[in-house]
């Protein structure tokens, strides 16, 4: 028989893909981090049972006269078919009407109940720019993170309670393509960004954004040993052409204070972003 063949390696370890994650809306990647996103109200709920993400190809095969099957380049992808699947074990108004599609929820006619009404119609609002996945590779301090882009739910609502049982509500969202005049009808609507492993650090601000009545003083810190801290005050991306952290920052007037963390041999760490007030 030989050797026993496998498919482990050193890199096994650093490659998976663990836990459940968490289901956020309208999640801006390289200016949300899952803790800012969480306190912005972004993420829509608990789960039990997780998610599913799925993007699969509706394909067109052309047939030839004299091919006895299928030929190499004869096949065409008509469109990509994107879904994401989450199980909320939360029931809110929003999850509600999410999973309904075209529906709309009143919060300030009845001062006991939040009225969720169904429409007919589908209306823009309805789309969600996208609904990001956040989850954990085991290599990275950095999430994989996937997305699926104009999020509308087409299934329905499906709740079913049972005794000793939470009630968990499926709710599929499918991805919509849009034409914006950038060419997005060329792409699918989704997006997967995964981490390139052994990321530096993302650096941490000791003054979260926010409104101040004065100004704040703000040092940057970061959790991998021997990286340097680059910034920037205007808003811009962080290069190593910038300022290199060395001492606290003064924040005086309104400013978006933006830090980026890099080391030798390692992948740079991901944008911290903090948007401040002051004097408002």
């Amino acid at each position: 028989m030989g050797k026993v063949r496998t498919g482990y390696n050193p890199k096994t370890m650093e490659n998976l893909h663990t836990g459940a994650g968490a289901f956020f809306k309208n999640f801006i990647v390289g200016t949300d981090t899952y803790e800012s996103a969480r306190l912005g109200g972004k993420l829509i709920g608990a789960t039990q049972g997780g998610g599913e993400f799925k993007a699969a190809a509706e394909i067109r095969n052309i047939e030839i006269d004299g091919l006895p099957g299928k030929g190499k380049g004869t096949e065409i992808i008509d469109y990509i078919d994107v879904s994401m699947t989450m199980n909320f074990i939360e029931t809110t108004p929003a999850i509600l009407a999410m999973a309904l599609g075209a529906a709309d929820v009143d919060t300030t006619t009845n001062g006991t109940y939040d009225i969720i009404t169904g429409r007919n119609a589908f209306e823009d609002g309805d789309y969600v720019d996208n609904i990001t996945y956040i989850g954990t590779i085991t290599g990275s301090e950095e999430p994989i993170i996937i997305q699926v882009f104009n999020a509308l739910s087409t299934d329905g609502l499906n709740i079913k309670v049972e005794d000793k049982k939470e009630g968990v509500i499926p709710v599929t969202v499918y991805g919509h393509y849009e034409d914006t005049g950038e060419g997005t009808l060329d792409a699918p609507p989704y997006r997967i960004y995964y981490p390139k492993g052994s990321n530096v650090a993302t650096p941490v601000a000791s003054v979260k954004g926010g409104t101040y009545a004065t100004s704040q003083t703000v040092s940057l810190t970061c959790a991998t040993v021997g990286a340097t801290i680059y910034y920037t005050t205007n808003g811009f991306e962080p290069t190593a052409d910038d300022t290199a952290y060395s001492t606290e920052i003064t924040v005086a007037t309104d400013t978006i204070l933006k830090a980026k963390a890099m080391k030798s041999g390692m992948a740079d760490s991901a944008t911290m972003t903090e948007t401040y007030r002051i004097g408002e």
